[in-house]
């Protein structure tokens, strides 16, 4: 098995930039996937964290944590907009990894995410931290 990034990134390693632009069939499918009357409507704008989503797919296989015998556990998401995005509108995702600790053999790791629209302009940001067990410590 190959080793995992999250094994050997450095804090600071940047990851990306992903296009997680959003069209119009994937919203559709996932407010389908978690709608329901207590669900807001968002119109023709997204609901942010479909955003934070697609970033995650990304930093996930970039990281190695689709790697065999790995466990891996989100244990927080932090995220704040600047403004509504539109659906089909571009955004770029580009991470960092901001922190990274070993403690009794699991690997924390927080990557913080920045958003930004076809003009480079920020419009958003995240921070997800994740433990990771199944791997020897390096």
């Amino acid at each position: 098995m190959a080793v995992p990034l999250i094994s050997t990134a450095t804090v600071g390693h940047e990851f990306g930039p992903y296009d997680v632009t959003i069209p119009e069939s994937r919203a559709s499918a996932y407010v389908a996937a978690v709608g329901g009357i207590e669900s807001p409507e968002y119109g023709d704008t997204l609901a942010p964290i479909i955003i934070v989503a697609a970033a995650l797919t990304e930093l996930i296989e970039d990281l190695g944590l689709f790697s065999g015998g790995l466990q891996t556990v989100h244990a927080g998401q932090e995220a704040g907009w600047t403004r509504q995005v539109k659906i089909g509108e571009k955004v770029s995702a580009t991470g960092k990894l901001t922190a990274k600790s070993i403690r009794r053999g699991n690997h924390f790791a927080t990557v913080s995410v920045t958003y930004s629209d076809s003009s480079g302009a920020e419009i958003g940001t995240s921070s997800t931290t994740i433990i990771v067990s199944g791997e020897p410590s390096s």
